[in-house]
């Protein structure tokens, strides 16, 4: 619970990371713009 005029804390991770997220597994993808998930070896496309 915030007190009367603290900012709220919104949390959760940023959207703009969606694209680095694996269809095929679900992690997060190392590198920026992806190409293929370290964990399963999906292509990732980076558009």
């Amino acid at each position: 619970m915030t007190e009367p005029g603290e900012p709220e804390d919104e949390g959760g991770d940023p959207a703009c990371w969606l694209r680095r997220v694996c269809p095929a597994c679900g992690r997060l993808a190392e590198e920026d713009p992806p190409t293929s998930c370290a964990a399963c070896g999906a292509e990732l496309d980076p558009g």
